[in-house]
């Protein structure tokens, strides 16, 4: 009985891991500090969540979402995460998504109506010459196939990288624990063609490849949605990022038990944002 409870708190614990690093800081006198800093779960910036409506998007802009169903819960609770797709605004009130039935593009209304839980952030560097070659992107893949057997690959990798990710691991150690991981249990079984196949964390990196402006240099199988998320500004990420993202704002937004609360920044709400069309900040699990 002590062994199974022993070995139930083991998994827990992994099965929460997340990444954490220690961060340099100087104080008013210029004496330097350490703080142990975690991954942030939640979707919105230590600072608080801004609320915008869809004129705020620039086309290019990388959306994160969750939904109550139960394909997005399995993802979230197995792999400890608020988020559980990702996806690419191009401009003209669409976006484009690897989903279940394929690459497609559609509207952002849709999206917004769909997901209790939808985040924005940005490239800093994106220019028009990125969003153009990233919209074409999008369109030249429409109604190309899911990729299937990428998500069949990502399940175990998504359970051991745990232990990857354990609490004080060095960050150079996480990194190469992880990409030895991903090898392993990803690249090395790619007996199956997978060419113009994509899942929707992969479609994002994929897109920002060829529009030369890569967020990683890691290959975009590895990638999940909350990988992404994690490349912004002052949270921990799990792999190593290009360049930190920068947080553009929420359309909508639900606490969760994984998400946390969807506290408001009271100084940066912007005016334009609707709450009766676009779903209020309400406290609602999912």
């Amino acid at each position: 009985m002590k062994k199974t409870y022993l070995l139930l708190l083991s998994s827990l614990f992994l099965l929460s891991a997340c990444a954490s690093q220690w961060q340099k800081k100087y104080d008013s006198t210029g004496e330097k500090q350490y703080t142990l800093k975690f991954q942030n779960n939640n979707t919105a910036p230590d600072t608080g969540l801004i609320t915008i409506s869809p004129a705020a998007l620039k086309d290019g802009d990388i959306l994160f979402s969750a939904d109550k169903g139960f394909i997005s819960k399995s993802i979230r609770y197995l792999g400890g995460t608020s988020v559980s797709h990702t996806f690419i605004y191009i401009g003209d009130g669409q976006v484009a998504e690897a989903v279940g039935s394929g690459v497609r593009i559609s509207s952002i209304e849709k999206s917004i109506k769909e997901s209790p839980l939808l985040a924005v952030y940005r490239h800093p560097e994106l220019t028009p010459l990125h969003s153009s070659k990233i919209r074409q992107f999008a369109h030249d893949n429409a109604g190309k196939n899911y990729n299937n057997f990428g998500i069949v690959k990502q399940l175990p990798y998504t359970i051991t990288r745990k232990a990857c990710e354990l609490p004080i691991i060095p960050r150079h150690i996480r990194h190469l624990c992880l990409n030895t991981m991903a090898v392993v249990q990803i690249s090395v079984p790619t007996f199956h063609h997978t060419n113009n196949r994509y899942f929707c964390s992969q479609f994002v990196i994929e897109a920002y490849n060829k529009a030369n402006l890569p967020l990683t240099h890691l290959n975009p199988e590895w990638i999940s949605p909350a990988d992404i998320l994690h490349m912004r500004e002052n949270d921990v990420p799990s792999i190593v990022p290009n360049i930190k993202l920068e947080y553009v704002g929420h359309l909508r937004c639900r606490d969760s038990l994984l998400h946390g609360s969807c506290k408001q920044d009271s100084q940066a709400v912007n005016s334009d944002f609707k709450p009766n069309h676009l779903g209020s900040l309400k406290t609602t699990y999912f």
